[in-house]
């Protein structure tokens, strides 16, 4: 059966009511006020911090709404559907921080008795009449802004952006007083309950002291049992507060501690489930596309687009034999230990892992992860990281399978190529992911295969190695064409980052060209001299290809004519 606190005080001061009359009313006063003190903060305080936070999260989804609508409004050929629904976005969190600001106003009609409470309350008040003037002021703004970019006048809209984020950063300001406000508004009023709490103490050890044996028992012990909950939510409360969301309020007293108590577990145990879910997603999806594409939208209404995209495949040579060594559990220790190390490589690169095929990984970089004119560079660094992961990889396998001898050798293919991709979110109405689609991923396949032909680990497609110039190394290793395609493509062998090339490699890359150069002309002696040289001295696998391939065309040569593309013929 459910009691109040003021119940329970005045059965108390029915029993020792001769005794104790005067101090059996203050304690009941007292009671009472730790009542409303808890209500309060129930009834009160925490939905008025919940609502400034709502305010705050639907001014930052209204401001993603914009951002949305100003890069669609800059596109060459805006996508429609985007814009449609950044539109809805932002006119429906306009709607909801006014609604919200209302709210919070019709909250704060009444000011609490309570001096400090009640300047606390005046300056929410304040502060919330501040956001609405600044909140119109800056939506104005923000609309014509987006006429502006909208209409094609890029010095206007330029000019109107930079006042628009004068005005988000003054009412991102704001809503953080806001909340600070709230925050000690619901402080003090815990703080009132603890002190009103110890002057219940004080009442009823005066009674304890005028009461007879059993009025002196029955005063402690319902004293005692009416601390206990507010010092256990106090104390769990700041546990939560310290990021220990597995903490929880014991068994309470079935009256108002006790139901904020069950309201307590109960926001913790939605907070705990979020966490995980979030974690869980965090595990199979990248937390950037959930930012960036899935919450400012529902995932089925975000639609395919044209974007330049630098797409990498690495593959992991010798995986079969790996396979042939360990049982099914020891094989998924080995490959989730690979994966964790190159996956590490990509993601300190910003790049996204698309898919893990096998034993080989897809990734790829650029908008809206990576800046487009930074998306090549950050691939490349990713790749010669994966190669330096790998020699980590080769120290760790003996242990990992266990083996002090005959550990299987294992190597690294890379291909990475750019170009304009379709991106978007890709599947059936009950499964889709956010990939890239397009000749780009395929060339970028190819490549990595292609390693197999020149004896190299990081292939790169020229657009590649134009965009990453300014921090790489590279040497042109033959004009293809792959497997299913007529247009040739330059292909490069990724040395290192520049000015890391060792003088030894950079000689031989030069003598290389010089190879490639005659081998072009059908210069077949002087080709064939300069691959073998490179051989000889330096092992160079790609010269050791070429040198295969002069043999064959000095036997049978190309013609007049011959573009010098070398067309493959196996994926």
């Amino acid at each position: 059966m459910k009691h109040s606190i003021a119940l329970k005080i005045f059965a108390l001061a029915v029993g020792i009511i001769a005794l104790t009359v005067v101090v059996a009313i203050t304690t009941n006063i007292e009671v009472i006020g730790l009542g409303g003190d808890v209500a309060t903060v129930a009834r009160k305080t925490i939905p008025l911090a919940a609502k400034a936070a709502d305010l705050n999260e639907a001014g930052l989804f209204r401001r993603i709404a914009f951002e949305r609508l100003y890069r669609e409004y800059g596109e060459p050929q805006p996508d429609a559907e985007t814009i449609k629904q950044a539109a809805e976005n932002f006119e429906k969190n306009t709607t909801r921080v006014y609604e919200l600001a209302a709210q919070l106003r019709d909250d704060l009609k009444v000011l609490p008795d309570e001096p400090q409470a009640r300047e606390l309350a005046a300056q929410t008040r304040e502060v919330v009449g501040q956001i609405e003037s600044s909140f119109a002021s800056t939506t104005d703004l923000a609309r014509s802004t987006l006429a502006a970019r909208k209409a094609g006048d890029r010095p206007k809209a330029k000019e109107l952006l930079e006042f628009t984020f004068k005005g988000q950063t003054e009412l991102r300001t704001l809503r953080n007083k806001l909340q600070d406000i709230t925050g000690r508004m619901a402080e003090i009023s815990a703080i009132r309950a603890e002190h009103r709490k110890n002057r219940v103490l004080i009442s009823s050890s005066a009674t304890t002291l005028l009461a007879v044996v059993l009025g002196l028992g029955a005063a402690w012990v319902i004293s005692r049992n009416m601390a206990k909950p507010v010092l256990e939510l106090l104390r769990t409360t700041r546990a939560v507060q310290g990021g220990n969301l597995s903490a929880h309020v014991g068994k309470l007293p079935e009256d108002e501690i006790g139901q904020l108590g069950d309201s307590f577990n109960a926001m913790v145990d939605e907070l705990k489930r979020k966490e995980n879910l979030q974690k869980a997603i965090g595990s199979y999806i990248d937390p950037r596309i959930v930012e960036k594409v899935i919450l400012p939208g529902r995932p089925e209404d975000v639609a395919g687009q044209k974007r330049v995209m630098t797409v990498l495949f690495a593959d992991l040579v010798g995986f079969t034999t790996l396979g042939e060594n360990l049982t099914p559990g020891g094989l998924v220790n080995v490959i989730n230990r690979y994966f964790t190390l190159m996956s590490e490589c990509v993601r300190e690169e910003h790049g996204i892992i698309d898919k893990f095929i096998g034993d080989a990984i897809m990734a790829y970089w650029g908008p809206p992860f990576v800046a487009e004119e930074e998306q090549a560079a950050a691939a490349c660094r990713a790749a010669l990281r994966q190669v330096e992961a790998l020699a980590r990889f080769r120290t760790e396998l003996p242990e990992l399978m266990g083996l002090r001898k005959n550990v299987p050798e294992i190597n690294l293919r890379i291909g990475l190529a750019t170009g304009e991709v379709i991106v978007g979110n890709i599947g059936s109405e009950t499964a889709r992911s956010y990939t890239v689609m397009g000749d780009v991923v395929n060339l970028a396949s190819r490549l990595e295969s292609a390693n197999n032909v020149y004896g190299t680990r990081i292939l790169i497609s020229e657009e590649t190695g134009r965009m990453a110039s300014r921090i790489v190394e590279t040497r042109e290793v033959d004009s293809i064409a792959v497997k299913g395609k007529t247009d040739p493509v330059q292909v490069y062998e990724l040395l290192s980052l520049q000015g890391k090339l060792s003088p030894e490699l950079d000689k031989r890359r030069l003598r290389f060209a010089e190879g490639l150069e005659a081998y072009r002309k059908q210069a077949w002696p002087a080709a064939e001299m300069i691959f073998q040289e490179l051989v000889e001295k330096y092992a160079d696998a790609p010269a050791r290809a070429f040198l295969e391939r002069v043999k064959i065309l000095r036997q049978h040569p190309p013609g007049a004519g011959w573009d010098g593309v070398w067309r493959m013929m196996g994926k």
